[in-house]
C-alpha cells in the first residue's frame, strides 16, 4: 500500500475498529447500555459507499387483434407481436447487464421489468408486477418508452419516482414535458456520457438528502459567534432533506470520560498519532497532544454511530467557553480533516450553511475541501483562512497531498494539519456556500494565487488561500457575502457547472461569479 493512502484506509480502519468496540462496551451518558443500532433514524447511510439505486423498466403494447390504421400501418398476428416485444426485451436487459448504466462506482441496477399493455393503454395489476417486487429499494425508474407516451409518465406516478429516459427524440421530449408540467421530475440524457454525468449528480443529490449533522452544543443555534449560518433546523429538513441530531456538552465528556480509562481505545489513539507523525512532513507539536486529538476524534466517531451521524460540525466558541477544550487539550481541526479524508462532511464553528456547501463540492469534485473565514485580501483577491484542509484535496483516488502538523495555542496543544496550497498544479478553484435561509447557493470559479501557513510555526487559524476571482468581479462576490454568510469552503478545479446542476436539482437557487 503507497505510504500516503494509509490515512483514508489503514488508520480509518485501526480507529473504526476501536470505535466499534468501545461502542460496544459501553454506557450511554444516563447508566443504559447502549442500543446495538444507532438510535434515531438507524445507521447513517456512509456517502463513499452510497450507490444511486435504479429500476430499468421497458414498456410495450400488445394488440388484442389484428388491423391496420393511422397509428399501425403495418399489422402483424398478436402472437408475433407478442415474440418481438420479448426478444426487444432480452436484448435490452443483456446490454444494459454486460455495458450498465452510467459509472458502476455510481449506480446500482435493478433486475429490469418489463411492462406491457394492450391497445387502450391501461397498466393493470398483472403488468406491473415486475416493477412492484422490488421498486421500494430503487431511487428513481430508467424507462424505455416502447409502445406510447403516458406509460412512462403512469409509472413514475404510480410508483412515485424520478423517472430517467434517454436521447431526445420525438417520444422521450413529448414524455418529459408531461411529466414536469405535472410537477413530477424526469431527467433526459442525450446520450450515454451525459448519463453519466447525470446519474453522477443524482446520486450525490442522494448522498446530500441522506446528510446527518451531529452538533455538541448546549447552547443551540445561533452560535455565538458564527450568526451566518442556517438556523432553523425544521425549515432544512422540510426544504433538503438534512437533519441535525443535537447532543449535549454533558453526553461530549461522558464519552471522553469513558475513552480515557479504555486501554484499548487509548493504545489505539497512540498508534494513530505515530502513523500521522510518520506521514507528516514535519511537526510543530508534540505526539501526546496528536494522541489526544485522535481521543477526541474517537468520541466524535462513536457518537456519530450512536445517533446515526454522517456529517459533524461542533461551535469553537463555545467548546473554548467551556473549558472542555483546555481540559482535553484538542481542537476539532483534526477531526475536521479526518472526516474529509473519509467522504464525509465536517465544518467549523456549527457552520451548517458552511457544511452543506462542503458535502457538494466533494460530490461533484472527487476531492475533499479547505474551509476558512473569508476577508479581502487586495483590491482583487480575497482569503480562506482557516487550520481546517484536508490530506484528500487532490481527490479522494489520489495519494494524499504533503502536509504538516501545527499546533493551534501557544502552550503547543490543538492538532492541525498544514497544506501547502501552491504544491500543486491546478489553479482554477471552485467555492461555494449555502444561504442561512437554504434556499440559495453562492458559486464562484476563481484562481487560487497565493498561500501560507507551511513550514511556519504559527498558531491560531492560520492556513490561508488567497483566491481571485473573475476580473472585475472581486467587489461583487465580496458584498453577497451579505447575504450568504461568512464561511467559504473551496476545491481545486472548475466543477461550477456540476455543482449548478446539482443545486437545481436540490431546488436551491443559483448565484453564479465565473
Amino acid at each position: 500500500m503507497n505510504r500516503r493512502h494509509f490515512l483514508a484506509a489503514g488508520l480509518g480502519s485501526a480507529m473504526a475498529a476501536t470505535v466499534t468496540k468501545v461502542r460496544s462496551e459501553t454506557e450511554t451518558p444516563d447508566g443504559r447500555q447502549p442500543q446495538q443500532e444507532p438510535a434515531g433514524n438507524g445507521a447513517a447511510p456512509d456517502p463513499a459507499a452510497t450507490k444511486l439505486v435504479v429500476k430499468p423498466v421497458m414498456t410495450n403494447i400488445i394488440h388484442t387483434a389484428e388491423w391496420e390504421g393511422p397509428c399501425r400501418w403495418r399489422s402483424v398476428p398478436v402472437e408475433e407481436e407478442k415474440g418481438h416485444t420479448e426478444r426487444s426485451f432480452a436484448a435490452w436487459s443483456k446490454d444494459l447487464a454486460q455495458n450498465g448504466l452510467g459509472n458502476p462506482d455510481d449506480v446500482q441496477l435493478l433486475p429490469p421489468g418489463h411492462v406491457r399493455f394492450a391497445e387502450d393503454f391501461v397498466l393493470r395489476k398483472d403488468d406491473l408486477e415486475q416493477v412492484a417486487r422490488d421498486v421500494g429499494q430503487a431511487d428513481a425508474l430508467f424507462i424505455h418508452p416502447s409502445g406510447s407516451s403516458v406509460a412512462a409518465f403512469q409509472l413514475g406516478e404510480q410508483f412515485d419516482k424520478p423517472i430517467i429516459l434517454r436521447g431526445l427524440n420525438c417520444r422521450v421530449v413529448d414524455i418529459a414535458a408531461y411529466t414536469r408540467s405535472k410537477g413530477r421530475e424526469a431527467f433526459v440524457a442525450a446520450d450515454s456520457a451525459e448519463m453519466a454525468r447525470m446519474l453522477s449528480l443524482l446520486r450525490a443529490r442522494k448522498v446530500f438528502r441522506q446528510t446527518r449533522v451531529l452538533f455538541p452544543t448546549d447552547r443551540g443555534l445561533p452560535a455565538s459567534c458564527s450568526v451566518g449560518s442556517i438556523w432553523c433546523l425544521d425549515g432544512l429538513k422540510e426544504k433538503l432533506g438534512v437533519e441535525v441530531e443535537l447532543i449535549t456538552y454533558k453526553e461530549l465528556a461522558a464519552e471522553m470520560d469513558r475513552l480515557a480509562a479504555d486501554a484499548d481505545a487509548a493504545q489505539a489513539a497512540e498508534q494513530a498519532a505515530d502513523e500521522l507523525m510518520r506521514q507528516a512532513d514535519r511537526s510543530f507539536l508534540d505526539r501526546k497532544y496528536v494522541a489526544c486529538s485522535f481521543r477526541f476524534h474517537q468520541a466524535v466517531e462513536i457518537l456519530m454511530a450512536r445517533h446515526g451521524c454522517n456529517a459533524f460540525t461542533i461551535e469553537c466558541f463555545e467548546l473554548c467557553s467551556s473549558r472542555l477544550a483546555e481540559k482535553w487539550t484538542i481542537t476539532p481541526c483534526l477531526v475536521h480533516a479526518l472526516m474529509q479524508n473519509g467522504r464525509r462532511a465536517s465544518s467549523c464553528e456549527g457552520d451548517l450553511g458552511l457544511l452543506l456547501a462542503i458535502r457538494m463540492l466533494m460530490s461533484v469534485s472527487g476531492k475533499s475541501c479547505h474551509q476558512g473565514n473569508s476577508d479581502p485580501r487586495t483590491a482583487d483577491a480575497f482569503r480562506i483562512n482557516h487550520s481546517a484542509p484536508s490530506m484528500k484535496m487532490a481527490g479522494f483516488d489520489q495519494p494524499d497531498m504533503r502536509f504538516q502538523l501545527g499546533r493551534f495555542v501557544q502552550s503547543g496543544w490543538g492538532t492541525k494539519v498544514v497544506v501547502d496550497f501552491m504544491d500543486h498544479p491546478e489553479r482554477t478553484v471552485t467555492v461555494a456556500r449555502v444561504d442561512p435561509m437554504a434556499e440559495k447557493l453562492l458559486v464562484l470559479r476563481g484562481t487560487l494565487i497565493g498561500a501560507s501557513g507551511w513550514d511556519e510555526d504559527l498558531i491560531g487559524c492560520s492556513v490561508e488561500a488567497v483566491i481571485r476571482p473573475p476580473e472585475g468581479r472581486a467587489d461583487e462576490f465580496l458584498r453577497k457575502r451579505l447575504e450568504f454568510g461568512n464561511h467559504l469552503p473551496w476545491v481545486y478545479g472548475d466543477c461550477t457547472e456540476a455543482l449548478c446542476e446539482l443545486a437545481r436539482m436540490l431546488k436551491l437557487e443559483v448565484d453564479l461569479i465565473a
